[in-house]
């Protein structure tokens, strides 16, 4: 009887590893339409990647990928940081205006990107492809057009711990509203009749749906459509939008992402072929398409030019399980496209299909970027990567930690002083305008303030932060040497490009310090704040520095000679190191300035000016 059972065991132990690894092999699907899309400066960058992309299958281009102008006339409301989120996303009716919201949208700004995606579809259509175009819908709208048309007013879609102003999209329950989407597109396909695929993101970034729970300003909206099912709200907008498109003698499939249902499965269901829900299309909620690639700004933002090949691969992996008919995938890192060219092309002769084969397939890569005695040192430098990539995961709050910290509150241009308050205006000019800050000028003096919270407040989050980027550090460290070793060992335009490797990741250690010092530093001020620390009015003779004192002055130091180092490292090369807008006049809350380096100065000026500060809060020594 034992036998048997040990035969059964061995069965159902066979039987079950059997369904685990089928379960882990790549579907090869024969996709009906692969999307490819890329960050494109010029024209000819994109006919560029439109030739690449061909030649490895792909059938269609997404036409924006964050290269685009940027709406700055969305900053209507002076002192409101909010429309920061929606400056740099495309909306439909505000690139293709309808007749009725002209006189309240820019005609110049709706040509000038009308203008690039007809450029760009021309190319399309030299080459014989078709066009993706993502969106984001329905996006706010100047308050004059819900002033003078009051039933279009939809749901609320700022965020109300991060803006000053409330801002509403209009609801796409109200049929003028839907026939103001559906002329919208009929026009827009007109003049790019290529697009054939739509991705639209909501309730988000100044967008949101009426009436649903994935609102930042919670479940709100028009009261005339309350009851209105969310499946027959989407309904009713994709057809009108399918129908825009029918009468510019197109055809459109549309995706909607990022609104949070509980059951998007359900609301699937209740869609037609060609119209999906957080990628599930309808009637049978199948999978609408398979998403791979890299997203671009992320978790070494501002730092360009980072490659991150597992993850790529990962990602071609994971779609590869999806039984879809279409698939997506972004090069958006336009610095690394190349080499994820590379990646692509072989995944789809040869996809790895366990941890054994991965390492064999990164090895080939590897032997290809830098020949075969190279190879061991550069996996090694992407596995550092990656390791890192995963710990700086963690300090993700609505946004990695050096974008929220380094970027939105200017941790990397602003000076680090015990008395941010008693700054002048001068002093606080430089950075404080682009701070992400919608709340009090005591909330903007407070460095760790951010999207809202104080998530690495305190002793206990100064200990976090620096548990997470002093271990993350190291393989950031160790993948740098790998690329000096690289620049030494190659010769030619491939020493060069890992000597500009280097150069990114020493950038992106300083930027780490960068932010644990913030952390620290900020944690210092709360305690001396609610210890309410005073120094003696007089300092006896043999009175040393306090080990308060001393952390704080040291961190202080640290930080003004690392700032020191990073504007010693922008000047090493011309190459780009960290993102910065192209002209000054383009620097924004999301975006540093093209003069960083003259801000690095001021920041230590600053610094320096205010040493004596430290005397009205401790004892000063007296040796």
């Amino acid at each position: 009887m034992r036998q048997v059972l040990n035969l059964i065991h061995v069965f159902v132990l066979s039987l079950l590893s059997i369904i685990v690894f089928s379960q882990s092999q790549p579907k090869h699907s024969n996709y009906e339409k692969i999307i490819f899309g890329c960050q494109s400066e010029t024209i000819q960058d994109f006919e560029s990647f439109v030739i690449s992309a061909k030649a490895q299958g792909a059938t269609h281009i997404n036409l924006v990928n964050k290269d685009i102008p940027l709406s700055y006339w969305q900053y209507d409301s002076p002192g409101d940081p909010y429309p920061a989120w929606a400056i740099g996303t495309v909306g439909l009716l505000k690139i293709s205006i309808p007749e009725a919201l002209k006189p309240y949208l820019p005609a110049e700004y709706a040509e000038s990107i009308m203008t690039i995606l007809e450029k760009r579809c021309k190319v399309l259509r030299k080459h014989g492809m078709k066009a993706a175009l993502y969106t984001f819908e329905p996006q706010m709208l100047p308050e004059k057009v819900f002033t003078d048309h009051p039933l279009w007013r939809g749901a609320r879609v700022d965020h109300p711990m991060r803006s000053r102003v409330a801002r509403f999209a209009p609801t796409i329950d109200n049929p003028e509203v839907l026939e103001l989407y559906r002329e919208s597109i009929e026009k827009l396909i007109h003049r790019c009749p290529e697009i054939e695929i739509m991705n639209l993101s909501t309730n988000d970034a100044g967008t949101g749906l009426d009436w649903s729970g994935g609102l930042y300003s919670g479940r709100f909206g028009n009261s005339l459509y309350e009851n209105v099912p969310m499946d027959k709200r989407l309904l009713s907008f994709f057809k009108a939008l399918q129908e825009g498109a029918k009468a510019a003698s197109g055809s459109l499939e549309i995706n909607m992402d990022r609104t949070r249902e509980n059951d998007p499965e359900k609301i699937a269901k209740a869609l037609s072929k060609g119209m999906a829900i957080e990628y599930l299309e309808g009637p049978d909620a199948t999978p609408f398409m398979a998403r791979a690639g890299s997203r671009g700004h992320d978790i070494y933002y501002p730092v360009v030019g980072i490659p991150q090949p597992i993850s790529f691969l990962e990602s071609l992996h994971k779609a590869s399980m999806v039984d879809a008919s279409r698939l997506s995938v972004s090069f958006r890192d336009q610095f690394s496209k190349d080499l994820y060219l590379s990646i692509y092309a072989k995944f789809q002769q040869n996809p790895y299909t366990d941890e054994v084969s991965k390492q064999e397939f990164l090895k080939e890569i590897a032997v290809t970027e830098v020949g075969s005695g190279n190879a061991e040192l550069l996996i090694d430098l992407w596995i550092h990567l990656q390791n890192s990539k995963r710990l700086m995961r963690l300090l993700n709050s609505g946004g990695y930690i050096m974008t929220n910290g380094g970027v939105h509150q200017r941790w990397i241009t602003r000076p680090f002083v015990p008395f941010p308050d008693k700054l002048t205006a001068e002093e606080k000019d430089y950075f404080r305008k682009f701070q992400f800050q919608a709340r009090s000028e005591e909330n903007a003096d407070d460095m760790i303030d951010m999207q809202a919270t104080r998530i690495y407040a305190g002793w206990g989050g100064k200990w976090f932060v620096d548990k997470v980027i002093y271990t993350a550090l190291r393989d950031i460290e160790k993948a740098h040497k790998n690329a000096l070793k690289l620049q030494k060992q190659l010769k030619g335009e491939k020493s060069e490009k890992y000597k500009l490797l280097a150069l990114r990741l020493k950038a992106y250690i300083l930027l780490l310090n960068n932010a644990n010092n913030a952390v620290s530093y900020q944690a210092q001020i709360d305690r001396v704040k609610e210890l309410s620390i005073k120094p003696d009015k007089h300092q006896v003779i043999g009175t040393e520095s306090g080990w308060d004192r001393q952390l704080m002055m040291e961190t202080a130091r640290k930080e003004i000679d690392n700032t020191a180092l990073l504007m010693e490292l922008l000047q090493t090369t011309g190459e780009p190191i960290i993102d910065m807008a192209p002209v000054k006049e383009e620097e924004d809350i999301r975006r540093l300035g093209t003069d960083l380096s003259k801000q690095l100065q001021k920041k230590l000026n600053i610094m320096n000016a205010h040493w004596e500060d430290y005397k009205k809060i401790f004892n000063t020594p007296n040796l």
